[in-house]
């Protein structure tokens, strides 16, 4: 089979992404990703949305000359095994993510094509998304990415029996919520259930504390790399917080 040329790739991703990766112009292999087969190959996170994105291949591949391969990797293990192969001859050419922080080692290692030149043929693309959306996949002032999957909103439910019976009312502030914990807790019950074995459902705790306390613009300074913005007052207030 003919060599194709080799590009950066591109990368998908953010509230999910998808990105253009930059080895090979179409990746391939057997098994999980990349190669030099002829074909695109999209690495995705292994998820029941995977058979919305299996319908999108195939119709791609349905008017495409180069055809498209869906690779899936299983949601616990995507982010250490997308670290091993994204520089190797195994890279996709187009892979998920969540952009910010996270793919700037990418950027600064040339493994990534800017997206600009394709935005300015089909301004939807950008236009088409929120701005705090569509930039988590921008570094530096270029884009490597676009919005992908949705956006979803996480949600605190309350069970209304529970509290009634506890002789708690709805908190609707921050010390409310504090003050419901202490009175549900010294009627035995448990004030909080989190699924967080997978660690990110926890995160949502941090982020929602983070942004009201610290403010959006310690998120950004996060986003784009800066390492030493978790060590300010607003950061340290918002810890003291949780």
């Amino acid at each position: 089979m003919r060599q194709r040329a080799r590009f950066p790739r591109s990368s998908a991703g953010a509230a999910a992404l998808a990105l253009a990766l930059s080895l090979s112009a179409c990746g391939g292999g057997s098994g999980s990703a990349g190669g030099d087969d002829g074909k695109i190959h999209v690495l995705v996170y292994g998820d029941a949305t995977n058979k919305v994105e299996k319908q999108l291949i195939a119709d791609f591949n349905k008017t495409s000359d180069v055809k498209a391969v869906l690779d899936t990797i299983p949601g616990a293990d995507y982010q250490a095994k997308l670290q091993t192969i994204i520089n190797s001859k195994q890279a996709p050419d187009i892979f998920f993510n969540w952009g910010g922080g996270s793919i700037k080692p990418f950027v600064e290692a040339g493994l990534l094509l800017p997206l600009d030149d394709f935005i300015a043929k089909d301004p939807g693309l950008k236009k088409k998304f929120l701005p705090s959306v569509f930039n988590s996949a921008v570094v530096d002032g270029k884009a490597y990415g676009i919005p992908m999957r949705g956006t979803q909103p996480v949600l605190l439910f309350s069970n209304k029996k529970v509290l009634k019976d506890a002789g708690v009312r709805q908190p609707e502030t921050w010390e409310d919520l504090l003050a419901a914990v202490r009175k549900l807790k010294a009627e035995g019950v448990t004030p909080i259930a989190l699924g967080g074995g997978d660690k990110w459902p926890t995160l949502m705790w941090f982020e929602y504390l983070y942004d009201r306390v610290a403010g959006p613009g310690l998120f950004q300074k996060a986003l784009d790399g800066d390492k030493d913005a978790w060590a300010g007052a607003g950061s340290r207030k918002a810890l003291g917080m949780l």
